[in-house]
């Protein structure tokens, strides 16, 4: 994840004189428990905030080998390196009736996240704070464009607020974390331009490869946040349980704000990919009338993308992210703020330039 940030943020360095402008946190944002909240359990962000010292204070003697990341003993290690920590255990169907974390760190860990993905790492804590800090100022970016006439440049412009953060974070629910994300940023900025009174209507639109399964069960019973994900159909990829096309919020005034839009493996750009992507863009402006819209941008679609083909795969590439710009900023509701987070994408030497050329599209500038 660190590479691609560096990737991104260069392919976007060469747009400067198009109107990109880079700005940077002046330090981490430490009340990322707090903001952070507005999204998720109080217990989970206790546990990540101090999960890496407490794995560090059990010692070698205390540590169970098997919640040492497998990783680790593949690599040359000094007998003092502390080797990335990893769930053994795993609760029943989660009920927090009948089911808690308990005290220990060992038990905790198992509890909160979902895989063996996703381990507990040294810089963590300190990558996390960084997020929070990028993901809040490009929500405040965006808020401030919307009420300056900055908003909309002479020449037609959009402005459009990327928060390149370190880690994705579509996979991480309102009490667990996984799929390499620890922390719900898209769901954060929903809630923070929701603390705006404008903003009361806010879509998440995710275009990740696959299924944003964290952020539909936070506003699985939300009404004011529309969430839509184009993924790779879970009968055949991860995140396998959730993502089909009948699950569709939860029974009321929510039981149409989630819009799962599962597509084939091998799915090209033309027509199956941009006929999803216009008929999401359709439901936003016009049935759902946002009034803020935040994009999960992944970019694991891409083809031969290192993760994606491991089962299945999409073939988008090239120009195929530029037009995806292009649909969803020219079908955006007129004015509103449009925050882009980013999530996953593993295929390094194409990531950076589909980033670009995504928020280029929205942004208007090709």
């Amino acid at each position: 994840p660190r590479l691609r940030r560096c990737l991104i943020r260069k392919a976007l360095s060469t747009r400067n004189r198009q109107g990109v402008k880079f700005d940077f946190p002046e330090q981490k944002d430490t009340s990322f428990l707090e903001l952070y909240s507005l999204a998720h359990c109080s217990n989970m962000l206790k546990f990540l905030e101090e999960s890496w010292d407490r794995w560090v204070q059990l010692g070698p003697e205390g540590r169970d080998p098997g919640n040492i990341h497998p990783s680790f003993y593949s690599t040359n290690n000094n007998a003092d390196d502390v080797p990335p920590f990893v769930p053994t255990s795993a609760p029943l169907h989660r009920d927090t009736d009948t089911q808690r974390a308990g005290v220990s760190i060992l038990g905790q860990i198992g509890f909160y996240c979902i895989d063996n993905l996703t381990p507990i790492l040294a810089s963590l804590k300190d990558e996390l704070l960084w997020d929070c800090a990028v993901v809040r100022m490009a929500v405040q970016h965006s808020i401030d464009a919307c009420s300056s006439s900055s908003s909309t440049s002479s020449n037609h412009h959009r402005f459009v607020s990327y928060a390149i953060t370190t880690h994705p974070g579509h996979h991480s629910s309102y009490d667990s974390f996984g799929g390499y994300c620890y922390l719900n940023h898209a769901a954060m900025a929903a809630r923070l331009l929701q603390q705006r009174a404008s903003y009361s209507k806010v879509a998440i639109l995710d275009v990740d490869y696959h299924c944003g399964n964290g952020t539909a069960s936070i506003f699985h019973r939300d009404p004011t946040v529309l969430v839509i994900s184009i993924h790779c159909d879970p009968a055949y990829e991860y995140p396998f349980h959730t993502g089909y096309a009948d699950q569709k919020g939860a029974k009321g005034a929510a039981s149409e704000t989630t819009l799962h839009l599962p597509l084939p493996p091998h799915t090209h750009w033309e027509p199956t990919y941009k006929q999803a992507l216009i008929s999401a863009m359709e439901t936003i402006r016009d049935v759902f009338q946002a009034n803020a819209l935040v994009v999960s941008l992944g970019l694991d679609t891409y083809d031969g993308d290192t993760v994606a083909v491991r089962r299945a795969g999409f073939h988008l590439k090239g120009d195929d992210y530029k037009a995806m710009g292009n649909i969803i900023g020219t079908m955006s509701p007129k004015g509103i703020p449009i925050v882009v987070i980013q999530e996953g994408g593993y295929l390094m030497s194409a990531v950076g330039q589909a980033a670009s050329d995504v928020v280029a599209g929205i942004a208007s500038l090709e």
